[in-house]
C-alpha cells in the first residue's frame, strides 16, 4: 500500500509541476501579445513624421526607409531615394495634429517652403499603420 501512496504523489507532483509550466507559458506569452499589440508604441505618428522628414533632410535615408510600411510601400531603396531626394531641403513641417483610430493614425501636417519664385504652402495629412511597436509610413 505504501508503494501506491508513493506513486500518487509522485503523480501529483508532475501533474502540479506540469500544470505551473502551462500557467508559466501562458502569461509569458500574454505578457509578450500584450508588449507587441496592446502596449502602445514608443513614438507617437506625429513623432514619426517629424523624424522621417528631419532624416530626409539630413540624407539619412536609410533611417527614413526604416519609418516606411514594407507592407504597404514595395519601392526598393533606390527608388525610395529617388523620390524623396527631391524634397527641398529648405522645406518646413508642422504638424497641426493627429487621429489615432486603432491601429491606423492620420497626421495633419502644414508645409512650408520657400521658393525663388515666392513660397508655396500647403495642408496635407500622411497615414500611418501600427506595425507590432511602432508607427509606419504607409506612403512617403
Amino acid at each position: 500500500m505504501r508503494r501506491k501512496e508513493g506513486g500518487d504523489m509522485v503523480k501529483k507532483t508532475v501533474l502540479s509541476a506540469l500544470a505551473l509550466l502551462v500557467f508559466l507559458g501562458l502569461a509569458a506569452g500574454g505578457g509578450f501579445y500584450y508588449y507587441e499589440n496592446i502596449n502602445p508604441p514608443d513614438l507617437t505618428p506625429g513623432q514619426v513624421i517629424e523624424q522621417y522628414f528631419a532624416a530626409v533632410q539630413k540624407g539619412d535615408y536609410q533611417k527614413a526607409y526604416q519609418m516606411v510600411s514594407r507592407q504597404h510601400y514595395h519601392d526598393s531603396f533606390n527608388q525610395f531615394i529617388d523620390r524623396v531626394s527631391m524634397y527641398s531641403p529648405e522645406m518646413t513641417l508642422q504638424v497641426q495634429g493627429e487621429t489615432i483610430d486603432n491601429n491606423k493614425a492620420v497626421v495633419n501636417l502644414h508645409i512650408f517652403i520657400p521658393l525663388e519664385f515666392g513660397p508655396y504652402s500647403s495642408n496635407t495629412s500622411m497615414d500611418l499603420i501600427r506595425e507590432k511597436r511602432e508607427w509606419k509610413i504607409v506612403c512617403p
